[in-house]
């Protein structure tokens, strides 16, 4: 998962120094890219840009599963798993074939507006289990679903006993569903879902078992409550009623982004964000991944997967973080969504060896990109640092964009700084260049260099000498 923030935090431990870092090299931990806006530091802004301070915007990329292949990415690849190992008893298979027709049943059920068809493959006897089943099937109503499907996959070894003897059977389902008119392909969750014998029949017995592995039955807001929807021209808005309120200001910030994004970016891209507003933090975090630090946060950019043979990204969400909500105002938001957009957009060319820093600052660029923001105001962490002669002079790499980096602040300011550099000597076209030959090259350090040089007419080094030089004469 890539993330980054907005922070007001001075770095405190960082020290001058003048070495220059060589390019970075791809990180093992990064299974696609994503990036967010930059934002101001509060103690020293003006009130103008109160509704921005103290705010961390993250963007990251949850992948649940590998990239896939073109035929995954349509619904046209929905075809059932294999019907486990060939040694498999004829009650193993049966078993298999009855608890997959009873997924299909609930599928379709859904999907029609069914109640009775989606529960009746739930057990009576499972009392509180039934009772969430039917308000998820309350709370999903509005959401526009362009389909819902169930893979059962007991090849990956299930949670619970298995024998053909056993009345209790637990395995790992992948939930495949898309949003209408916003998702190009279905994106894939993970749930762990207990089944049990009753009657002759199988049936949906519990989804809250956890894996040996620690996995647990994935949580979408249709969990949380009853979801109210707003659609624009390029945006669809989910909330909990609470929070229906906000649907028209985040509906009108995306309308507003995607063309501004896509003047920079260029296409092809659906041009259609899901934005989801969560009520509280427990919920974020089942949306977003439980190991994301959340304090800082203002909103989470989340992905499943892109089809390398097609850049096509599956899953792409932008989830706001309900405790920021309060001081994200109408300039901040349309920062921060642009931001998110710009991550949306390039998701499909941004490979997982493409250096952070360009990542984080291309989308802090085309953030602050005709925002009125002042540069010496977005950067204005960056002259606290040249002020204390805290500034260490070097791009930032993966470890400044962890959550809990007391350089998360300044790493944005570093980030976009360097891409405002590359767009000042080659244009908003020669960045997005730049960063597209260096996302979907075979070895993007090389590129690095190689790119900067037909870009820029400056080797690594060099440029990283001219960034400093830049910052220094800037925001000195």
């Amino acid at each position: 998962m890539r993330r980054s923030a907005w922070v007001a935090t001075p770095d405190p431990a960082a020290a001058p120094t003048e070495e220059l870092p060589a390019p970075e090299q791809p990180a093992a931990r990064h299974p696609g890219a994503s990036a967010v806006t930059g934002g101001p530091a509060a103690a020293r802004r003006p009130r103008v840009v109160a509704p921005l301070l103290a705010l961390a915007a993250i963007v990251g990329v949850c992948t649940a599963a590998a990239p896939t292949s073109g035929a995954e990415g349509r619904w046209g690849g929905f075809a059932a798993t294999s019907a486990g190992p060939s040694r498999s008893t004829a009650a193993e298979v049966q078993r298999l074939q009855e608890v997959r027709a009873l997924l299909d049943a609930r599928a379709a059920a859904l999907l029609r507006r069914d109640r009775a068809g989606w529960l009746a493959g739930v057990d009576p006897a499972a009392r509180t289990l039934r009772a969430q089943q039917a308000a998820v099937f309350t709370n999903i109503a509005a959401v526009p679903l362009a389909g819902w499907r169930y893979e059962i996959e007991p090849e990956r070894g299930p949670a619970g006993p298995a024998g053909p003897a056993a009345d209790r059977w637990t395995v790992q389902v992948t939930l495949r569903y898309a949003l209408r008119a916003v998702d190009p392909a279905p994106t894939s969750r993970p749930l762990l879902l207990t089944f049990g014998r009753r009657g002759g029949r199988w049936l949906l017995a519990a989804d809250s078992a956890v894996g040996a592995d620690g996995s647990r039955t994935w949580r979408g807001p249709w969990e949380h409550g009853r979801l109210v929807v707003r659609r624009g021209r390029h945006s669809l808005v989910l909330a909990h009623p609470a929070n229906a309120g906000r649907l028209a200001a985040f509906a009108a910030g995306v309308d507003a982004a995607v063309p501004r994004v896509r003047q920079v970016i260029g296409g092809p891209w659906p041009g259609r964000v899901a934005v989801v507003i969560p009520d509280d933090q427990q919920e974020m975090s089942q949306l977003v991944g439980e190991r994301l630090a959340l304090g800082k946060i203002a909103a989470v950019a989340v992905a499943d997967s892109v089809d390398p043979s097609t850049g096509q990204a599956s899953g792409q969400r932008v989830v706001v973080n309900p405790a920021n909500l309060d001081r994200l105002g109408s300039l901040g938001r349309g920062v921060v969504l642009r931001h998110e957009v710009t991550h949306v957009a390039t998701r499909g060319f941004t490979g997982a060896g493409t250096p952070i820093w360009l990542v984080e600052g291309l989308a802090d660029w085309v953030g602050y990109r005709d925002s009125g923001l002042p540069a010496r105001l977005v950067g204005d962490e960056l002259r606290g640092q040249l002020r204390s002669r805290r500034w260490p002079g070097r791009l930032p790499t993966v470890a400044d964009f962890r959550g809990d980096s007391p350089r998360l602040s300044v790493a944005y300011e570093e980030a976009w700084s360097a891409c405002r550099l590359i767009a000042a000597r080659a244009g908003p076209a020669g960045l997005v260049r730049l960063y597209r030959a260096v996302g979907t090259a075979a070895d993007p350090a090389a590129a690095v260099d190689a790119q900067l040089r037909r870009t820029v007419g400056l080797t690594y080094p060099q440029f990283v000498a001219e960034w400093r030089r830049t910052v220094r004469a800037d925001f000195g």
